[in-house]
């Protein structure tokens, strides 16, 4: 995009706006450069960041940023062989540090959600062994570590040992009584790295020592005392050690600083990039923005757009088309109507578009990628190449008009204006139909009659106008598509205090023109088009009301019903549980007429027991109410999606015979009659994958979540036949069988019990003890 069109339509402020909400100073830098693309693919894929890293941010609790520095100033350093400051290591690390996180972000649950944004994270090189050294070497504060290195360690060790004899030596010294009078304080300082201490002056020679300086006054002097001179060479020359030691330790560390740098760089690009991205995230969050669907057939259709550097409270909402079945677009209406504001809106936020920014309008909106856009807006009136405000408007114009093409934007203001009218209205319509002809998109603000009735006359050229309220003599800034419209110049007069006697003129002068009949048609116009909208609205509105009840309503049945259900669930829970009492409790008096009726006949007795557990088992729990519609017979047929009621289960049909259907519910198939089967909603379609993206299929519950054991010892019967009732279902749900529950032996009343409870149900066909080998009587199999 050239620079011009960038200053006209004021990009630079959408860039100083992102640049605040930029992280760091690069990425600060790559907002300020900021310039749109004219390829779709790269557009697209600006867009996708953007896109991710806003949902992102509303999601997640943390982001992937954190603590960069403009660490390429410091990497050109080391590779010059210049030793780097602590200050500049410890950047480094903290940057290093931050990279590393980065390319960490997008692990466990994050994994594949943000695509475009793991890539690039993926691409970061965690520089671990680099980070260690530089915090090895350096503390928080940036002072160099006592082991950085062993040698380094040792040096400051016996650096300490011999500030300490020092210590004690002086401390002789104040502590001597002989020696005070001489003394000026009872202190130890330290001049030019020596220990020292304030000495009288009249005493200097009484005092045995060296002179290393003297205070302002000249009535101190401060002295090494002789004794002491041995151990300060000595500590001078480890301070000296350790000065080296030091040197050579950030000599390797830049070495080391050096040997990975290209690594470094590409990191420190590949951050920027994210840093840069979550940048264009925030400005889309602030503004309210959208992401704009691309448009590849060229058109331009903005639903509510706002100019972004109106303040929100201020503007009014444009829609506008361009594209579908006009190509050019002329505006016309009052002026300080918003014609201009339109036009810069459209070309802003196409420059928005394609530099990767979601643009403030609402959703569907769409844009296409344009080569290049065009613009002539405000006065270019040039005083030092000596050209009027018409003269420059045509230098602009003739630059770029045989070049503009069917896959660019013209934006033109005012076309054809600061010449003779006539002429002037001329050369726009001749402009505006060389702009037909090429085919190239065009949006075009006019005062002239004559271009409102070109784009009434030709196919391809649409007029367009901003609404004047003529009750309040105030424009409504509104973009009406369809209808020109009037300048409104002598009503916009009246409102600024025009004397009556000169409208009055100008008036019967307009009533003379030929194009008279022409504005009183198109005000009629205009006249009704106000009407339909505000009819419009107000059906609109009507129909949002609608909408709002209805969803009440289906939310008040939805409340309903899920209220009536769980009252059913819990009445189904109770009676269940009430049923397992019963049973209990009858085998508990059957166990005893065993016991006490061994004078009764054996088979009048096994009657009498079966009849007891027939009505126990024969007791009736409500089941779901089914409030789905039957399958219509035409509908019977592989691969449609079913309900069956008698396993509350949902399935795919796999086949058809005469009397029974073959449903595949998970990884089970039943048999059942068509009149179990009804409408089932469809299941969801699986998320679709990106080509690059290899995602996990999940385990389905039935092979995740079921065990093919389940183990009560230590449980009653009681305790013990509702989880066992829970694991059967689950376990003959996912097709598993035959499937094992742990009893132990102890005194047979568990195992019994559970075995009284199998032969009450349907699906099981078998159970018996487990084989010696895996566990016996302590183990009951089941199969279904």
């Amino acid at each position: 995009m050239e620079k011009d069109i960038l200053e006209i339509l004021e990009f630079d402020q959408i860039r100083e706006r992102l640049a605040k909400l930029a992280p760091s100073a690069l990425s600060k830098e790559r907002a300020l450069h900021l310039t749109p693309s004219y390829v779709p693919e790269v557009v697209e894929k600006s867009l996708q960041e953007t896109e991710e890293a806003s949902a992102l941010m509303e999601k997640e609790i943390t982001t992937p940023l954190g603590e960069t520095h403009d660490i390429l100033g410091l990497l050109k350093k080391a590779e010059k062989g210049s030793i780097l400051s602590s200050k500049e290591f410890l950047d480094l690390a903290n940057s290093l540090d931050t990279y590393k996180k980065m390319h960490h972000y997008f692990e466990g649950e994050r994994h594949l959600q943000y695509p475009s944004l793991e890539e690039i994270s993926s691409l970061i090189v965690p520089q671990d062994g680099l980070i260690n050294r530089i915090y090895q070497v350096f503390d928080e504060h940036g002072e160099v570590k006592d082991q950085a290195s062993l040698k380094l360690f040792r040096i400051r060790t016996q650096k300490e040992t011999v500030k300490s004899r020092i210590r004690r030596s002086f401390q002789h010294i104040l502590e001597d009584k002989e020696m005070a009078p001489y003394l000026q304080d009872a202190i130890i300082t330290q001049r030019n790295g020596r220990y020292v201490v304030p000495v009288k002056e009249e005493y200097r020679y009484k005092f045995s020592g060296i002179v290393h300086d003297r205070s302002s006054t000249g009535q101190t002097l401060f002295m090494e005392p002789m004794v002491s001179v041995e151990l300060n060479n000595d500590l001078a020359e480890m301070t000296a050690a350790e000065k080296q030691e030091i040197l050579e330790i950030l000599t390797g560390l830049t070495e080391d600083v050096k040997k990975t740098v290209d690594v470094t760089k590409n990191n420190c690009r590949l951050a920027t990039d994210m840093e840069f991205i979550f940048a264009r995230a925030r400005l889309a969050l602030s503004m309210k923005g959208v992401k704009a669907q691309y448009s590849p057939n060229g058109v331009l259709d903005l639903r509510k757009a706002r100019h972004p550097l109106i303040p929100e409270d201020q503007v009014v909402p444009v829609s506008m088309t361009l594209g579908k079945t006009f190509r050019i677009l002329v505006i016309t209406g009052s002026n300080a109507g918003g014609k201009t504001i339109a036009i810069k809106t459209a070309g802003l936020l196409s420059l928005m578009n394609q530099s990767g920014l979601f643009i403030p309008a609402e959703e569907g909106s769409m844009l296409p990628v344009y080569n290049h856009i065009y613009a002539i807006i405000g006065d270019e009136q040039s005083i030092q190449d000596n050209l009027s405000t018409f003269s420059s408007y045509i230098t602009q114009l003739v630059s770029f008009l045989p070049s503009a093409g069917e896959n660019d934007l013209v934006l033109l203001d005012e076309l054809g204006s600061g010449t003779d009218p006539v002429e002037g209205a001329a050369l726009a319509q001749s402009v505006t139909e060389f702009l037909q002809m090429k085919g190239a998109p065009s949006i075009i603000t006019s005062h002239f009659s004559e271009m409102k009735k070109l784009a009434y006359e030709t196919k391809g050229i649409e007029n367009a106008f901003v609404e004047f309220d003529e009750k309040t003599l105030a424009p409504t800034y509104r973009l009406i598509i369809g209808v020109a419209g009037s300048s409104n110049a002598f009503n916009i007069c009246r409102r600024f205090g025009m004397p009556d006697v000169i409208l009055g003129r100008a008036i019967q002068l307009k009533n003379e023109s030929p194009l008279h009949h022409m504005e009183e048609v198109m005000e009629r116009l205009n006249q009704q088009s106000r009407e339909m909208n505000r009819e419009k609205e107000e059906v609109t509105h009507t129909l949002n009301q609608a909408e709002q009840l209805k969803n009440q309503l289906e939310n008040a049945r939805d409340e309903f019903y899920r209220r009536k259900d769980s009252i059913l669930e819990k009445a189904r829970e109770e009676a269940e549980s009430m049923k397992r009492d019963l049973r209990v409790q009858s085998e508990s008096i059957i166990k005893d007429l065993k016991k006490q009726a061994a004078d009764l006949d054996k088979n009048q007795l096994g009657d009498k027991i079966s009849k007891v557990r027939g009505r126990i088992n024969g007791l009736n729990v409500p089941g779901k109410e089914n409030r789905r519609e039957k399958l219509p017979k035409d509908q019977i047929k592989n691969g449609t999606y079913v309900y069956i009621d008698t396993i509350d289960s949902e399935g795919t049909i796999v086949g058809v015979g005469r009397s029974q259907v073959s449903v595949q519910c998970g990884l089970i198939q039943v048999k059942v009659t068509p009149d179990h089967l009804f409408k089932a909603k469809k299941p969801k379609k699986v998320e679709r994958v990106l080509p690059y993206a290899h995602k996990k299929t999940p385990m389905s519950k039935s092979v995740a979540a079921v065990h093919t054991e389940l183990n009560i010892i230590g449980k009653t019967v009681d305790e013990a036949i509702p989880e066992v009732d829970r694991f059967l279902n689950e376990c003959f749900m996912a097709g598993i069988s035959p499937v094992r529950i742990i009893h132990g032996k102890g005194t047979g009343s568990l195992r019994r019990g559970v075995q009284d409870y199998l032969r009450t149900l349907n699906f099981v066909t078998e159970f018996h003890e487990a084989d010696p080998t895996n566990g016996g009587a302590g183990v009951t199999e089941v199969y279904f």
